[in-house]
């Protein structure tokens, strides 16, 4: 019994061995280089030098392995070998005389490849090709790439080089001009998990599409390295495999603790994301990789949040569902911001000297941030509400300047004493509904003028200065002085808005007329008068300013407070 026990350990064989392609149609996620192989066969138009790069474990090696038994197959069949044959046989068991693999990696110095061309000269023993695997090409010398060079551009009739990289970068560029280059991609996750899920049916083993999904996003499109951390999970929890426990096997954060934090975001649970960073530490996750997870976690939500689809979303059905339900209650400037936030922190960790300290941080900033609104939506909001005939009361504060400290060269300059100010706010008038008919009195005008300025420029705020200047009401005609040139022009190119937009609110054409003023303002210097509340100073109101010769703060404060210059 103890000895069939130890026979069967020894017929143990891992999975990437096992199921390794033995032809063409076998060879998963690379048809357009196995279809261009199997036409050259058919064709008799084989390059003499192939050099085959790409990541790691997508079937380089496993190709040309495949590629020196079709072209020495005694019985080929529709250009693919039938592995049965002696010539096939002897390549399989690795004793063949006409294919010779040699690892770059320790065979990498000029004497191995004297050897090689040495050896070359000599035809096939048995098939029609003599063909060299050279893997890891790329750790060759400089002086073994040299002494190639030669054999590799005139080589004789039978002889066939096969290079495997998965850094052609470093390969010679004198190499790579001698050889036919095909690019093997990285595997698609589809491609990965259809291949293990065949494995498990011929296995016997039952495993959950999520782990499938799991095992091969963890392999990242990597067909071997897929197939390894498929061992892994086997041994450890048999032949049933299911999701919590293969994550546990893996130490793998599952998707479900991302919905959690996610969960805590949208309701702003502080004192969750501190019980989450609590169960990460306890259970050792590492930080960075977790923040790694959330990045795509994120990722996910917004591609599902611009693209209405989970199609771009490598996950299992349920979280799909789950996926397209939490997306909904995100906004798509709210997903930016979290993964700017998430991809600034992720790079920030690594270097913190408290990482743990880090990690909360950011946490703690996700769930606290306030909701992003995208201004033109909100303009789009408002524009919306006034199309339904709902007025929105706007109020604007007036602030008068008590005293300013205006230098000749326009630059204000620090005092002792703090400049005070004294807000006078304005009574609120009580907004008056459109008027259907014409309007007849000058009382109306004006009221209906002032709430209508009022919500004009929420909309249009570079117009403000339309409610400071000076505006006379002659029936149904309303004339408004601009003193500025450039801002009456600006008022004449956009006439028409105007216009538009008041007779949508007054319910009848109204007659703008657009003047300029004859009116000058000299700026005095106020240094003297700081304190001074005398009632000789006459307020001068914004129509009266000349805005473009401000300092910047003067400016600001003129029209964010509608302030007003006190002078003699």
């Amino acid at each position: 019994m103890e000895k069939s026990k130890e026979s069967k350990q020894e017929e143990f064989v891992v999975t990437a061995r096992k199921w390794r392609p033995l032809r063409f149609d076998f060879v998963v996620g690379q048809e357009h280089i196995t279809h261009t192989l199997q036409n050259a066969i058919k064709t008799n138009r084989m390059h003499h030098a192939f050099l085959f790069s790409g990541p790691r474990g997508v079937g380089k090696t496993t190709t040309a392995r495949i590629l020196a038994r079709a072209l020495n197959c005694m019985n080929l069949k529709d250009f693919e070998p039938c592995n049965e044959c002696p010539n096939c046989t002897s390549i399989l068991d690795g004793n063949s005389y006409d294919v010779i693999e040699i690892d770059g990696a320790s065979n990498n110095s000029v004497d191995d490849i004297r050897l090689l061309r040495e050896n070359s000269k000599y035809p096939p023993v048995k098939g029609k090709y003599k063909l060299y695997i050279i893997d890891e090409v790329h750790m060759l010398s400089t002086s073994a790439f040299n002494a190639l060079l030669k054999t590799l551009e005139e080589p004789p009739p039978h002889l066939l080089f096969v290079f495997a990289t998965t850094e052609s970068h470093k390969v010679p560029a004198t190499i790579i001009s001698r050889c036919q280059r095909f690019d093997f991609r990285r595997m698609e996750i589809e491609s990965i998990v259809k291949q293990l899920r065949f494995i498990s049916e011929k296995e016997g083993i039952s495993i959950d599409e999520e782990s499938l999904i799991t095992i091969a996003k963890k392999g990242d499109g990597s067909m071997r390295d897929s197939q390894s951390i498929f061992d892994q999970v086997i041994a450890f929890c048999g032949k049933n495999v299911n999701y919590s426990e293969m994550a546990e096997s893996l130490h793998l954060i599952d998707e479900e603790f991302f919905f959690r934090i996610s969960k805590a975001v949208m309701d702003k649970n502080i004192q969750e994301m501190f019980k989450i960073s609590q169960l990460v530490m306890s259970k050792g996750y590492d930080l960075v990789e977790t923040l790694q997870g959330l990045l795509e976690h994120f990722r996910n939500l917004l591609t599902v949040k611009v693209t209405n689809s989970t199609e771009m979303i490598e996950s299992s059905k349920a979280m799909l569902e789950r996926y397209s339900n939490t997306a909904a209650r995100f906004t798509q400037a709210d997903l930016i911001r979290m993964l700017n936030l998430i991809s600034q922190s992720e790079q920030q960790l690594k270097y913190a000297p408290q990482p743990r300290i880090k990690f909360e941080l950011t946490l703690v900033n996700l769930a606290s941030a306030a909701t992003v609104m995208n201004i033109s939506e909100l303009v789009a909001e408002i524009k919306s509400i006034r199309q339904n005939g709902i007025k929105i009361p706007v109020y604007k504060e007036q602030a008068q300047i008590q005293s300013v400290n205006i230098q000749e060269d326009k630059t204000f300059v620090a005092k002792e004493e703090p400049i005070k100010y004294e807000v006078i706010e304005k009574p609120k008038q009580e907004i008056v509904k459109p008027i259907s008919q014409e309007i007849k009195t000058i009382e109306i005008n004006k009221l209906n003028w002032a709430n209508f300025l009022s919500e004009f420029n929420i909309l249009y705020p570079e117009f403000n200065f339309l409610s400071s200047s000076a505006t006379k009401f002659e029936g149904n005609k309303i004339i408004i002085e601009i003193e500025e040139v450039f801002l009456l022009n600006s008022v004449k190119s956009k006439y028409d808005l105007i216009l538009s937009e008041a007779t949508q609110f007054f319910g009848s054409k109204l007659n703008l007329i657009f003047e300029e003023t004859a009116k000058k303002t000299v700026i005095k210097n106020l240094n003297n008068n700081l304190n001074h509340k005398s009632s000789s100073y006459l307020p001068r109101t914004t129509k009266e300013l000349n805005l473009g010769a401000m300092h910047p703060v003067e400016k600001a404060i003129v029209e964010l407070f509608g302030a007003e210059e006190l002078i003699d």
